[in-house]
């Protein structure tokens, strides 16, 4: 098993700082015949989907006990570590290949063991990218996350490297200090409406409505704030496991808003712009919201997700969605899923 694969013509996957373990050695054939920048490609209006992401490789990938405590979706399995790790290796090549493929943008970094950031496949919900269409100037934002292990994910070289791509940041990471901690993790709990500048939000213990707001303001945007559960009640943890907001397309599980006030503001507010695909809460188990646009150069729209999401869908389901993208990508994370808990739209940052 190897992170790695051969494309005709320009590579389209970008590899930054390789460790030293031997994932380094066996990425060594993705690093790029030519070096493309940062960011999507320039456009005078907002784009609701990039076609840039960042990835992290799962070195070191282990169920984490932190995460656990309020993150229903993770589950054990009889595997070794090691077979763990491997098996999440060889998902997240199969994933990059398929994006890849497609003429989708990857920046690649890998964890390493000693980090202790066994969910650092997840980068989503430690930063996001803005474009200049967007905010008015080129921002990255960082946000405080529950706990300690994860708030280890952002790297200093990848921080570092962000920071040097945009020229504004914002920084909310004072929070998980404070003398009463809250937090707001990113677009796990911050599904966007980049054009029309809404984002929508379930309270959770990883959104805080204070926080939230406090960004909203800075950013320009309009909170539509909702709680909602799983089947046996639960709070939803992250918004994305229930919610996607694509350029026409929202997929969205109704069902878990029992607030029937707050569910009838969501779809006035979606239904306006977007046709609204309404999943179950089974399929919220299987990750049917946890899905994202991306796009490639040419323009192409893709919805990706994760097989076992995509077989949960029904055909009726895919075909509305289809009418909105050229195409669905999907491949089998099963391992990532079940001991880490998040889906293929986890493990993709944003790159605007």
């Amino acid at each position: 098993m190897c992170i790695r694969d051969r494309y005709g013509g320009s590579c389209s996957l970008i590899f930054r700082r390789p460790s030293d373990d031997m994932l380094a050695q066996q990425v060594k054939e993705f690093i790029p015949r030519e070096v493309v920048p940062w960011g999507t490609q320039p456009s005078e209006t907002p784009l609701q989907s990039t076609d840039t992401i960042l990835m992290v490789a799962p070195v070191g990938f282990q169920t984490n006990a932190e995460t656990a405590m309020d993150n229903y979706f993770m589950k054990k399995t009889a595997h070794t570590p090691a077979e763990i790790e491997r098996m999440a290796l060889q998902e997240f090549s199969s994933l990059t290949r398929a994006f890849a493929a497609e003429g989708i943008r990857i920046v690649l970094y890998s964890s390493e063991k000693w980090h202790q950031t066994p969910d650092a496949v997840f980068p989503n919900n430690w930063f996001s990218t803005h474009s200049t269409p967007e905010v008015k100037e080129p921002t990255v934002v960082f946000y405080p996350m529950k706990t300690p292990s994860r708030r280890n994910e952002r790297r200093q070289n990848i921080v570092s490297e962000l920071q040097a791509a945009y020229a504004r940041e914002h920084s909310f990471v004072q929070w998980e200090t404070a003398d009463f901690p809250h937090f707001l993790e990113s677009t796990g709990v911050l599904i966007k409406d980049r054009v029309r500048k809404i984002a929508y939000a379930a309270l959770s213990q990883r959104c805080y409505s204070k926080i939230a707001t406090t960004w909203a303001e800075k950013l320009g945007y309009r909170m539509v704030f909702f709680r909602a559960s799983d089947l046996q009640g639960r709070p939803i943890y992250h918004t994305n496991v229930m919610m996607s907001v694509g350029t026409s397309v929202a997929v969205v599980c109704l069902e878990s808003i029992e607030n029937l006030e707050e569910r009838k503001n969501l779809v006035d507010v979606l239904s306006q712009s977007h046709e609204i695909v309404p999943i179950t809460r089974e399929q919220t188990n299987e990750f049917c919201g946890n899905v994202l646009e991306v796009r490639n150069a040419k323009g192409q729209k893709f919805m990706a997700m994760s097989s076992r999401a995509y077989d949960a869908f029904t055909e009726e389901q895919r075909a509305s969605i289809l009418k909105h993208v050229d195409k669905i990508i999907h491949t089998p994370i099963p391992i990532i899923e079940t001991i880490g808990g998040g889906g293929v739209r986890c493990m993709m940052g944003e790159i605007f």
